[in-house]
């Protein structure tokens, strides 16, 4: 009887490991939209990176990294490292597990978001006492800040061909979209709106940002026509959505809405304003990034 349960027991582990490993074979022969996530765990938060078909996951295992954005070649995440005394901005390796602090200072450092070719990463920091946007190479060199502002300049953007930024600023009053050309520093404001507009995020052939504003009343997201610079909603309900960002085929972005103190990760459909929860396997999630491979 015993040597039967064994042999049962050394059946059931062999056949788990060759599901585990088909599921990877799968992983590599039919890629996969993949995403990264921030989600808490006994009160803290873990970045989570996922194969949205086939549902393999890696949890990075620090605690107080968020607002995670890959690489170009989805092979890196710039992360904010949370500390004692404020935050810095970090890269994290998929590969190797390895991460690189690019900040080091007594300060906030925040919202990373990296440049299409790869060469830099746009984040936000008060480090020289003003909240305003800089750049750094992903080897932590090059320091660069990009605006110079008494106000707060926060939650940067890349354009999709790396030549311009946007953010969020509220250097008029209120909190609205601006966007810097990094050739010339020159700054461009956006929206012009007493609620706050935040989150922007370019979409993937550069005519439109998503962002998230309150000003149909509940925080929803809404569309800036580039060229026009007029504002359509999306999606308005009576909901916090909040965080949104392009999925990289442009169809579709993706938000987090608040329901009953729990964040979910929803996707709308642009075309057709149809909306759906994305499945993630998770009791909350937010702060979601989509690679764009």
């Amino acid at each position: 009887m015993r040597r039967s349960l064994l042999r049962l027991t050394a059946l059931i582990l062999i056949a788990t490991l060759i599901l585990m490993l088909l599921r990877y074979l799968l992983a590599l022969l039919l890629p996969a939209p993949v995403v990264a996530y921030m989600t808490l765990e006994t009160g803290l938060p873990v970045v989570i990176v996922q194969d949205l078909h086939h549902r393999l996951k890696e949890r990075l295992d620090f605690d107080f990294f968020t607002d995670p954005s890959f690489s170009p070649d989805g092979a890196r995440l710039a992360l904010t490292a949370y500390l004692n005394f404020g935050s810095d901005i970090v890269t994290y390796d998929l590969t190797s597990g390895r991460t690189r602090r690019l900040t080091a200072s007594v300060a906030i450092a925040e919202s990373p978001a990296w440049s299409p070719d790869g060469g830099w990463i746009a984040y936000a920091s008060n480090r020289e006492g003003d909240n305003n946007i800089y750049i750094v190479r992903p080897d932590g060199s090059d320091q660069r800040r990009v605006t110079t502002h008494q106000a707060g300049d926060r939650q940067p953007a890349w354009s999709p061909e790396g030549a311009s930024i946007a953010f969020t600023s509220n250097r008029g009053g209120g909190w609205n979209l601006y966007r810097v050309d990094l050739a010339s520093n020159e700054v461009r404001q956006l929206t012009d709106h007493g609620a706050p507009d935040t989150s922007p995020d370019w979409s993937p052939d550069g005519k439109r940002i998503v962002f998230a504003s309150g000003r149909d009343g509940a925080s929803a997201i809404y569309l800036l026509e580039l060229a026009t610079l007029e504002v359509s909603p999306l999606v308005v309900e009576s909901r916090y959505d909040s965080l949104p960002k392009w999925r990289p085929d442009g169809g579709a972005v993706s938000f987090a809405r608040s329901v009953d103190g729990v964040s979910r990760i929803m996707l709308v459909d642009v075309a057709t304003g149809a909306l759906s929860r994305l499945d993630l396997r998770e009791v909350s999630a937010d702060s979601l990034a989509w690679a764009r491979g």
